[in-house]
């Protein structure tokens, strides 16, 4: 009787072991292959988590004489680990004035105060990209009519649409702003936008008139620039935003970037906004750590039933293998045998732990992913005070993962189940294998 007859002969009469040996390595194969597919996943979501959550830094100049020089900022952006994308910002107050010089009226209905000084000025924000702002991001503000501010724009001004129609001015017209300090330095925009708020005002009846949404004015860098410094041609900026490729950089950057010349960072404040993705971050270590753990927990059990299972088994064939011996069959292919018997359960089991595993990995993969991304998020206003608020991780689309078992992952698998199957049958057959034919054939007596 030829090897494989006796394999398929033996796997035939024992079904109620075949089977147990089948389901065994079955639930151990699909733990393990869901295991990793999990693990993939995560590492997968931490890539979409760097590019979802872009970590950025922002240098706060507004005690500085000077604010951010144009050769400052070039240096900054030559950094090595930015992504290029910034946003540079300036705040002032103005006075107000139409084309001729007339003081412009600003709305006092709602505001606990109007400073001496302030009777027709209002609140300047300047930013690289006006649509970019917080006011319209986050605070409800829309443009009604023309066009938003970019970095290109020059004196160029967007109006809230009740302030322009309260002192008859319209996309197209000219107007002034006006230094608080010296009421005698202009500087000429052009209305080329208008706004609204959808909103409503924050902090009703403590808020100064200078900083009600009426009136507020969007203008461009240059413009600040000159009413801030007196520098309309070399522009200055108050503060900048500076996103890096990894928010894991963020420290070295940071570091590099307060080694540039020509500045007094110890008057310049940096602050770091990566508190987002560190969040999300750590919910997907702890999740790698789980699923390690699993893994080897997994390896280690199975590896222990494995052994017993088989040792159990193969005390039970010490007669077939005293008459496989006294037919003249060598140790090693009675051994050989012992092996074919479990590879091919071990076979049939990890083709069917590839459907069971992408059944369950894809539901609880999806699951847990969806659940740690659904973190507390930083947000930052126009005061740079910050507040947090829930953000389903829905919409930064992290949790769109597909949690699927890849060829590395299932390869691995297939070569860790047949090793296991390897180590556990030879080290339950050693203690056979190494008495001499006699001794077996007299324990079979």
């Amino acid at each position: 009787m030829n090897l494989w007859k006796r394999v398929c002969l033996y796997l035939g009469r024992k079904k109620g072991k075949t089977f147990t040996l089948l389901a065994f390595l079955l639930v151990m194969a699909t733990l393990m292959l869901t295991c990793l597919s999990i693990r993939s996943a995560t590492e997968t979501a931490n890539a979409n988590i760097k590019k979802a959550l872009l970590g950025y830094f922002t240098i706060n100049a507004k005690t500085l004489d000077t604010g951010l020089s144009a050769d400052i900022l070039r240096q900054i952006l030559d950094t090595k680990g930015l992504s290029g994308n910034y946003a540079l910002r300036s705040y002032s107050y103005a006075n107000y004035y139409d084309a001729d010089g007339n003081s412009l009226v600003i709305n006092k209905e709602g505001a606990a105060q109007m400073p001496e000084e302030y009777e027709n000025a209002g609140k300047i924000v300047a930013n690289s990209d006006s649509e970019k702002d917080s006011y319209f991001t986050e605070g409800g503000f829309e443009i009604t009519e023309g066009n938003p501010l970019t970095s290109e724009s020059k004196n160029a001004v967007l109006l809230h649409d009740r302030f322009a129609k309260q002192n008859g001015l319209s996309v197209g017209d000219t107007m002034l702003l006006g230094s608080i300090i010296d009421e005698g330095d202009t500087i000429p925009v052009t209305i080329t936008g208008l706004f609204t708020n959808t909103k409503g005002q924050d902090a009703v009846g403590i808020t100064p008139s200078y900083d009600l949404y009426e009136n507020i004015v969007f203008t461009d860098l240059s413009t600040v620039s000159y009413l801030l410094y007196g520098t309309a041609e070399e522009r200055r900026v108050q503060y900048g935003d500076f996103y890096v490729n990894d928010p894991d950089e963020l420290d070295r950057i940071m570091a590099q970037v307060q080694e540039i010349n020509g500045i007094n960072w110890d008057e310049c404040t940096l602050t770091r906004y990566d508190k987002d993705y560190q969040n999300a971050k750590q919910s997907l270590e702890g999740l790698q750590n789980i699923v390690f753990i699993a893994i080897a927990i997994v390896s280690v059990v199975s590896f222990l039933v494995l052994v017993l299972f088989m040792t159990l088994r193969l005390r039970g064939r010490i007669h077939e293998t005293g008459i496989y011996l006294a037919m003249g069959i060598s140790k090693g292919t009675v051994l050989l045998q012992y092996l074919l018997e479990v590879f091919i359960v071990a076979a049939i089991a990890l083709l069917l732990s590839y459907g069971a595993s992408a059944a369950i990995s894809d539901q609880v993969g999806s699951k847990l992913l969806s659940q740690i991304t659904a973190e507390t998020y930083e947000t930052v206003d126009l005061t740079e005070n910050t507040e947090t608020e829930k953000q389903p991780a829905q919409d930064l689309k992290l949790s769109d993962v597909v949690v699927e078992i890849s060829t590395t992952d299932y390869a691995f698998v297939w070569a860790f189940g047949l090793v296991l199957c390897l180590a556990s049958t030879a080290l339950a057959a050693y203690p056979i294998m190494k008495m001499k034919p006699k001794n077996i054939l007299s324990q079979m007596s």
